[in-house]
């Protein structure tokens, strides 16, 4: 698959945004089965670049990410 598309898992994870060459590719979001999510860059099937991710309290953290590291990560808050 290659473009924009959704896909959703077994498992109940989602994902939403773009492929390349079957594999989740450039921005989209990741939703979890605990639903935890991410919305950002995606290069190979991984996190890549700059994202948001919404932990299972809802609070929002954006950074960069690579693969599942995520250094320097900063909570975002809405005023």
């Amino acid at each position: 698959m290659n473009g924009r598309g959704t896909l959703t898992h077994p498992s109940g994870a989602f994902y939403s945004g773009l492929f390349r060459d079957n594999m989740y590719h450039g921005k989209g979001t990741y939703r979890f089965p605990d639903g935890t999510e991410y919305t950002g860059t995606f290069n190979n099937n991984r996190f890549e670049g700059e994202g948001e991710f919404t932990d299972s309290q809802g609070l929002v953290w954006r950074g960069k990410f690579h693969n599942k590291a995520a250094l320097g990560l900063k909570l975002k808050v809405n005023v």
